[in-house]
């Protein structure tokens, strides 16, 4: 077992391993080289990328990085908020022999390696993946994450896809929305196809979100320290000879201008959603961000893509079209007594949390308070 903080150093291994099992696009060698350079240092971050042999071969690697939260030093995957599928990578035929026992041996041993964390908090894991058990996400420790993913099912024939979800439903508002906007002469689904282009519709999405983060009373998390030059590097790694599946942008435009934003990336055949924004306007009445979903949706049945997700979280535009749940657990292994103390803090909020979230009632009161601290907040800025 070895740590190294660069991803750079293993990159081989990594891209030989990348093609031996599936996975996101969160744990793709440019995905995670583009979060160490832009994203680690602004949130001091310490990068350690784990990496373990066998017969001289990497069959695992773990993309972590440890970071100080108050007084306890923490190794989480890299990515943040931003990776909304967490994992390893690691070699199929060695995950076939992997027990919850031996995950929580090698847990230890990861613990050691890096030394002076204090806690391992893996969250965001999912239970299976590409039909097999993710082994990291049956440790003993395993708890349900606060949040699961939505995911559909892609097949070559779009009006099969849609005929699965609702589609007779879908087809009508489809055919509404067209005759809304035709006398403005209609919308038109844009793929930014070139660096300059892309980097424009970034920005776009940046205030768009912006707004609405003000609006709805929650912390921008695109404005955290690296993250929004961390999207940027996305894009120019794409456009300087990276992976063409590494970040597009899809706009949706109308009337003369851009009224909804999708980022995602590709790998393994499945499109994952990183972001989406609407603009906060009249136009908000023809619902684009449905709109989009739909005209994506269908692309990416014609690109032959076999799955797709829009990240975490429980949006009504997402569970009109995501019905199959794709469940999530947290593991959470304390070291020390200090990380024993804290991960039984982290279990004890994991609980609260989804305790307000399964409850309809009690949900949508926290986010009516939500916004009112956001509009205070906000207006005693502006008041200053």
């Amino acid at each position: 077992m070895s740590v190294t903080p660069s991803a750079r150093a293993i990159e081989s291994d990594w891209r030989a391993l990348e093609r031996l099992s599936p996975l996101s696009v969160y744990q793709s060698f440019d995905w995670i080289d583009c979060w160490i350079d832009a994203a680690t240092g602004p949130q001091r971050i310490r990068p350690a990328i784990v990496s373990l042999r066998h017969d001289d071969r990497v069959v695992a690697i773990l993309p972590l990085g440890v970071e100080r939260v108050g007084p306890v030093r923490i190794a989480r995957f890299l990515g943040g908020e931003h990776a909304n599928i967490r994992m390893g990578l690691l070699d199929p035929a060695f995950a076939a022999f992997l027990t919850p026992e031996t995950t929580a041996e090698i847990l230890r041993c990861v613990a050691e390696a890096l030394g002076g964390v204090d806690l391992l908090d893996l969250d965001a894991q999912p239970v299976r993946w590409a039909g097999a058990v993710n082994p990291l996400a049956a440790h003993p420790e395993a708890r349900p994450a606060k949040c699961d993913v939505g995911m559909m099912q892609l097949g070559p024939d779009f009006a099969a896809v849609l005929a699965a979800h609702r589609g007779a439903k879908k087809a009508k508002k489809r055919r509404w929305q067209a005759n809304t906007l035709a006398p403005v002469g209609g919308s038109v689904l844009r793929r930014a196809a070139s660096r300059d282009e892309a980097l424009a519709i970034l920005e776009t999405y940046f205030e768009q979100k912006a707004a609405w983060f003000r609006e709805q009373g929650i912390t921008d998390s695109f404005a955290e320290p690296g993250v929004a030059d961390f999207f940027r590097a996305l894009v120019e790694r794409r456009w300087d000879g990276g992976e063409t599946s590494l970040i597009e942008l899809d706009a949706l435009e109308f009337d003369g201008g851009i009224r909804a934003i999708l980022g995602s990336g590709t790998a393994s055949g499945r499109l994952s959603g990183y972001f989406m924004s609407v603009s906060n306007d009249d136009w908000r009445r023809v619902s684009p961000g449905e709109l989009m979903l739909y005209e994506v949706i269908s692309a990416s049945c014609a690109r032959g893509l076999t799955s797709l997700d829009l990240g975490r979280g429980d949006e009504r535009y997402k569970a009109s079209w995501l019905e199959e749940i794709e469940r999530h657990v947290r593991v959470i292994v304390p070291v020390t007594l200090a990380g024993h103390a804290v991960s039984g803090l982290m279990r004890a909020t994991d609980r609260i949390e989804s305790t307000i979230r399964d409850n309809p009632k009690l949900w949508q009161l926290a986010k009516k308070i939500r916004r009112w601290r956001g509009h205070a907040d906000q207006s005693a800025r502006e008041a200053d």
